[in-house]
């Protein structure tokens, strides 16, 4: 329903660094098995951005799961807000494996994993649904990436909603 433009948000006003600290806080078990730390670099006086709570955590937990998923044990994990011009930005940055140059332009399709090796492990669409929510809220997310050095997955939610073909409750 997301992909379609047929979702129903329940839109809110909310402070992304709240969400972050959840987030942070439910990954943190698992981050702790693989022997990783999670940090935050939250911008002070962030912005309240239009969203839906439970979608947009959706999104975050699917980008930091692949983060500790993808990085070396007795590494950190970075998360960071941050407002831009028009909109709040935020990153989940780690010192993982990394995405091949080619793997790069297919990262965010459906089905798609990057680590053949790991064929086993998740859907591959983790990143499909982060990128479907974020665009629901009229937002844009990417990635760079450089293998053997880490990935650094942002995505910015507008100030502003900007959202097209969507059920607003």
């Amino acid at each position: 329903r997301i992909e379609t433009g047929r979702a129903e948000l329940k839109l809110e006003p909310v402070n992304l660094n709240s969400l972050v600290e959840k987030v942070i806080t439910q990954l943190k078990p698992q981050a702790e098995r693989q022997k990783l730390s999670l940090n935050k670099e939250l911008a002070r006086d962030l912005p309240l951005v239009q969203v839906d709570e439970g979608r947009i955590t959706q999104a975050m937990v699917n980008l930091l799961h692949n983060a500790i998923k993808f990085s070396h044990p007795g590494r950190s994990i970075i998360t960071t807000t941050k407002p831009s011009e028009d909109s709040v930005v935020v990153e989940i940055s780690d010192t993982g494996t990394g995405i091949a140059k080619d793997d790069l332009l297919h990262i965010f399709e459906r089905f798609y994993k990057s680590d053949k090796s790991r064929s086993g492990q998740g859907s591959g669409m983790g990143l499909a649904i982060a990128k479907h929510i974020v665009e629901a809220h009229g937002g844009s997310i990417w990635v760079h990436s450089e293998e053997d050095k880490g990935s650094t997955f942002s995505f910015s939610i507008p100030f502003t909603p900007n959202r097209k073909n969507l059920t607003q409750s």
